[in-house]
């Protein structure tokens, strides 16, 4: 709270006139820190804004004297106007300076929790799903039990995803698409058996019926595979300029066209990881990161922390902020807007629930000390305290 312990001080101090060089440097830089502190500034050193505050904050006497000089000075320079006022009232300046941040502050930032909760709402169990013949249908948590024939495939459709029974006999391979949007996630269960759970602002191209050698379905986004075993058609995975190919396996893939890394995380089995003519072969426990260039490098992961969200659970371990609010972002289907941008740089461990309100989750992020949240519909806005 350094900000409004000394700030008042120093700006009573600039009307006065009695402000050192050490002090100018600080109430520049608190200055600089942010446009609403410039605004700030500029407002509290206009003279009538002093007592229009001071009249609404308490009914202060002296302030009918703040105002018979204002009026009779009225033809004089700004600086001499506001020299006259502070020396016919200067006990009053720096109270009143105070409560003019508090209140200005305050007054931006609301009630977070409230906000929140009447505005931002956690995300759902939805999709969109696109058939082969381009005709559209929307699955939701609301939309159970329901049963169609696609290419001798039948589809199911219950509460949590879509499952496909396949057709052996069919030698044709058609595709479909499920879209999951932001504030969503799905599941589905290809023809062969494997699960594919669909994080938030994820796409996945499969084919109705596995036709052929191999198994290959296409990702944009984030999804968890838990993959049938079939060692004569392996499993493939297609992402953003690289390749996942395993024959049974679990292991979440991490590729969104806005992030410049691709993650792949190996929970049980062993894949291979692709990109170019670069390859690795992933153990349990193990990730692959491909870099905007192209490289790839592997690294030793506590797997939960990239798949705990399949169980409803937000999971951080010296997590960059910047990182989080992606996540977060994804979920909740807000934008988020860095006042600070040193506050990108701030870490955070702990563990949040999905389905938790999204107050929850500003309350548990600025317990890290220094960051603030400020909620204005479905805007998040962060800087520092």
């Amino acid at each position: 709270m350094k900000t409004y312990k000394e700030i008042p001080s120093l700006l009573s101090k600039v009307l006065l006139g009695t402000l050192s060089e050490e002090e100018a440097h600080v109430l520049r830089q608190w200055r600089e820190e942010s446009s609403e502190n410039e605004r700030l500034y500029e407002s509290v050193m206009n003279a009538e804004y002093m007592v229009q505050k001071s009249r609404e904050v308490a009914n202060v006497d002296i302030v009918n004297g703040y105002m018979n000089v204002v009026q009779k000075r009225k033809r004089n320079a700004r600086v001499r106007r506001i020299h006259r006022i502070v020396s016919i009232a200067a006990g009053v300046v720096l109270p009143l300076l105070a409560v003019v941040l508090w209140y200005g502050a305050r007054q931006k930032l609301g009630d977070v929790p409230e906000q929140v909760a009447s505005v931002i709402r956690h995300g759902e169990v939805k999709a969109e799903l696109v058939l082969a013949d381009g005709t559209t249908r929307i699955l939701s948590s609301r939309v159970t039990d329901s049963l169609f024939v696609q290419q001798g495939v039948s589809i199911v459709v219950q509460n949590q995803g879509v499952s496909y029974q396949g057709d052996s006999s069919v030698v044709e391979e058609r595709y479909n698409i499920l879209r999951v949007p932001r504030g969503g996630e799905y599941s589905i269960t290809l023809s062969d058996g494997t699960i594919v759970y669909l994080n938030s602002e994820s796409e996945l191209r499969y084919p109705v019926n596995f036709v052929g050698r191999d198994r290959r379905v296409y990702l944009s986004g984030e999804a968890y595979f838990d993959v049938t075993q079939n060692k004569e058609h392996p499993f493939i995975v297609e992402m953003k300029n690289s390749v996942v190919r395993v024959l049974g396996t679990s292991f979440d893939v991490r590729a969104y066209a806005d992030e410049d890394e691709v993650l792949t995380t190996l929970v049980q089995g062993v894949i291979r990881f692709s990109a170019g003519k670069e390859s690795v072969v992933l153990e349990p426990g193990k990730q692959a990161i491909l870099d905007k260039l192209g490289q790839i490098e592997t690294r030793e992961v506590d797997t939960y922390l990239y798949t705990a969200w399949k169980e409803g659970v937000f999971a951080f371990k010296k997590q960059r902020l910047e990182e989080i609010m992606k996540v977060v972002a994804r979920w909740y289907d807000v934008n988020v807007f860095w006042e600070n941008i040193s506050q990108k740089e701030v870490t955070f461990t702990g563990k949040m629930k999905r389905y938790d309100d999204f107050s929850k989750v500003v309350e548990m992020l600025e317990m890290t000390g220094n960051t603030e949240f400020v909620v204005r519909e479905n805007n998040i806005f962060i800087r520092e305290k």
